[in-house]
């Protein structure tokens, strides 16, 4: 569709205007393609204009839309959150929370353990009276193990 029909479109569907210019119906008797698109308008305008009736609302009506819409916004969930009172209950309800969950932490964490010395004493302390060579070889090994955890657990730079 071409400027001047698109300019001068809405006018033209309404009814006869005489505001409409010359060059838009210069325009419809050159343009085929125009003139034909602009046939579909009017059709589509003419079933829209007889499936509008003048019907009217009973008496009422707009009240009892109005009613409607304000008892969903009374029952909405939203509009519980937003209310002041819910807010700060909220807010204290939040802050007892943090404060609980603090003091389990706090009080249930254990303390640093002593972990640090053990070394130093087995390290220092005095060998066992078996001798090594009377245990059997997987328990020889076990304290092998266990010698060089220590040795690394007790190592410092």
């Amino acid at each position: 569709m071409h400027q001047p029909i698109r300019d001068n479109l809405e006018e033209f569907l309404k009814g006869p205007a005489p505001g409409i210019p010359n060059e838009f119906h210069e325009h419809l008797q050159a343009c085929g393609d125009c003139a034909q698109e602009l046939h579909l308008y009017q059709e589509h305008a003419e079933l829209l204009r007889s499936l509008h009736a003048d019907i009217e609302p009973r008496a009422g009506f707009y009240a009892r839309v109005m009613d409607r819409i304000e008892q969903q916004d009374r029952n909405s969930v939203w509009s519980v959150l937003l209310q002041p009172a819910f807010g700060r209950r909220l807010a204290v309800a939040s802050a007892a929370l943090v404060l609980l969950l603090g003091t389990y932490l706090v009080t249930t964490e254990p303390g640093e353990p002593d972990y640090a010395a053990v070394p130093d004493v087995l390290m220092t302390s005095a060998p066992p009276a078996v001798s090594t060579s009377a245990l059997p070889d997987t328990l020889q090994q076990q304290r092998a193990r266990d010698a060089v955890l220590v040795n690394l657990a007790a190592f410092r730079q």
